[in-house]
């Protein structure tokens, strides 16, 4: 977290207030509201219309906060520009591809001539764009959540979010049966691999459900919040940065809480807490005393009966946080504007929308306001309701897909600017993808199958190469299931087994997409020692060469030596450069590759082959 102090003197403040003509006014920020495919290292701008009191750096309160909702806290640097009247923050380290980035500036934050905010304060959200690729997806592993075999779990949703620190998204799988949540961290090493579940687990209320990350105590590390069906409660979860949370703490809310929000509604520049609640059929709201405790508890009426999905975002564009309310028992969506005290007025409300199991918000047609996606789990179908900036909602498309739907995630898989839509089917026991053409119509291109039933399916850069993976949630059988976003992959040509007792492989790190040229090839394992790779667009039958066998004919290019590391060789492929006359890669056209290797210690021939990679480029 980083934050821009108001460290002018008491007296000074004092006096400078009493002559202040009007509130500290935010006009712009870059990105803008809602942008979409912004660079994962962009500065953040904030324009005010008078200058800001900033006599010291780094800064130290928390009156302007940055967040990644899977990055958590951001460090970096402000710097005042134009007088004073901009500040500009630019971020130590990437934001991770396709997370949402939020700015708040509270109410408390000092202009140099004494004044202060609104105090409804000011929020703002963006999402950080993905790179190009196919929506080709490669099956990595399945990691069960379970203790022992017999001892089922249930798993019911998760969050991908930096519970470490150490700048690589793990994963945090919630678990309705045992109560608990279950960290996978991530082993950092660019494959999507993960470690097996820290024990023993965080403890949660009562069957946790819904669930967020956050910073509630504005420490600076990520923290998560459950919402506890059986306990009526939710759960914060503070957390000491090494995958770790302190002791809960549960604070009772509304009857069968199923939807959670977490965000600042009241300007103070740190987080609430939200629940709505089905069988109580209204909203509990707790707001937080700044350390990441929670106030008493309010209610309200959320504008229909059976509250079940809620979500929060700036429905209306005023840099208020908003929140959009699933009622099952009426059917319908309610959008509840912010008037950034704490207090909610109604605004659009869409009836026939079904009975909404779960909400996620984000601009699928790139007007550049957020619009709202449903899983409908009285239904077959999700739905998609725009909406138009004012807190309106129109009906879009309504999705058939299977029975009792579950959950609906939006991410930007194949990095062409809008969001795709993964729906989840418990009842179908499937997870499917749609894909986004740019105007809010979807698609459907794959089926994802399920051991058993699905709960969720999470979008996030596993193996930080800029690209959005897929990790599903199969809740029955306590599974989680990796899926990297690769480039269209077919092996060829059976490897013989080498020195190592095994058969080496070519495998990828980076993109197919050309223009990217960032494709790394690995070949492994092998002997100790050095290999290259031969590549071409011709393939043949397996000739016997050395202690393998060549399937490639001419013309075969040669790529440069590279020393083998732990039994791996690799080489950076570079696509603008290529080594030789005809071996330019062009998008459409598919490349054959096979490694080639010293097969020490001696016997035979001296040098073997890996089994082969064909890869088609964009």
């Amino acid at each position: 977290m980083n934050r821009i102090s108001h460290a002018a003197s008491a007296a000074a403040a004092l006096l400078l207030s009493s002559v202040a003509s009007a509130q500290l006014t935010v006009s712009t920020m870059e990105p803008g509201m809602n942008a979409g495919h912004v660079a994962p290292n962009a500065d953040i701008v904030l324009h005010f219309d008078r200058a800001i009191d900033l006599t010291a750096l780094p800064p130290s309160s928390d009156d302007v906060t940055v967040f990644g909702k899977s990055t958590g806290p951001a460090g970096g640097d402000w710097s005042l520009e134009n007088g004073g009247t901009t500040a500009r923050f630019t971020p130590r380290d990437p934001f991770a591809a396709g997370e949402v980035v939020q700015v708040s500036v509270s109410n408390e934050l000092l202009a140099a001539d004494g004044s202060t905010p609104r105090s409804a304060g000011y929020h703002f959200e963006y999402r950080v764009r993905t790179r190009p690729n196919t929506l080709e997806f490669t099956y990595l592993d399945t990691i069960n959540v379970r203790s022992h075999p017999s001892q089922g779990t249930r798993v019911y949703g998760g969050q991908a979010s930096d519970l470490d620190d150490d700048g690589w998204v793990d994963l945090a799988i919630i678990n309705q049966d045992t109560s608990d949540i279950r960290v996978l961290l991530s082993e950092a090493d660019g494959n999507g691999s993960f470690a097996p579940f820290l024990t023993p687990p965080a403890q949660t209320g009562g069957t946790p459900s819904p669930n967020e990350s956050c910073d509630m105590n504005g420490d600076g590390l990520m923290d998560i919040v459950t919402g506890d069906k059986t306990g009526a409660t939710v759960s914060v979860l503070i957390g000491r940065g090494d995958g770790t949370f302190e002791p809960r703490v549960s604070y009772a809310m509304g009857d069968l809480p199923r939807g959670l929000a977490v965000f600042d509604m009241d300007g103070d520049g740190d987080s609430d807490v939200v629940s709505a609640n089905a069988n109580s059929g209204n909203l509990s709201i707790r707001r937080n005393n700044g350390d990441g405790t929670l106030g008493p508890r309010t209610n309200m009426q959320g504008g229909g009966t059976g509250e079940w999905g809620l979500a929060s975002g700036d429905m209306n564009g005023d840099a208020i946080m908003d929140m959009v309310v699933g009622a099952q028992g009426s059917q319908r969506l309610i959008v509840w504007l912010g008037n950034g005290d704490g207090t909610f007025t109604q605004g659009g409300v869409l009836n026939n929308v079904d009975r909404v199991w779960m909400i996620v918000l984000g601009d699928v047609n790139g007007d550049g306001h957020l619009d709202v996606s449903t899983g409908n789990g009285g239904s077959s179908t999700g739905t998609i309701a725009f909406g138009d900036g004012a807190g309106n909602l129109t009906l879009g498309q309504i999705q058939p897909t299977g029975s009792f739907v579950v959950a609906t995630d939006l991410g930007d898989l194949d990095g062409d600017g809008d969001l795709d839509w993964i729906i989840s089917s418990f009842g179908g026991g499937r997870w499917t993808l749609y894909e986004n053409d740019g105007t809010g119509q979807f698609t459907e291109r794959e089926l994802f199958q399920a051991t058993n039933n699905p709960a969720c399916a999470l979008m996030v850069d596993i193996d930080r190469d800029l690209d959005l993976d897929i990790v599903l949630l199969d809740e029955i059988a306590d599974d989680v299931v990796l899926f990297e976003n690769t480039c269209p992959a077919t092996g060829f040509c059976t490897p013989t087994a080498n020195s190592t007792g095994t058969a080496a492989e070519v495998s990828i790190t980076g993109s197919c997409v050309v223009a990217e040229n960032d494709l790394t090839l690995h070949v492994g394992p092998m002997p100790g020692g050095f290999g290259f790779l031969f590549y071409g667009e011709t393939q043949q039958a397996p000739a016997a060469v050395g202690n393998g066998f060549l399937c490639l004919t001419n013309p075969v290019f040669r790529t440069p030596t590279a020393d083998s590391v732990g039994g791996v060789f690799s080489v950076e492929l570079d696509l603008a450069n290529p080594p030789v006359a005809g071996a330019t890669v062009l998008p459409g056209s598919t490349w054959s590759f096979q490694g080639v290797f010293r097969a020490l210690p001696a016997g035979g021939a001296q040098f073997n082959f890996s089994g082969g990679l064909a890869l088609t480029f964009l």
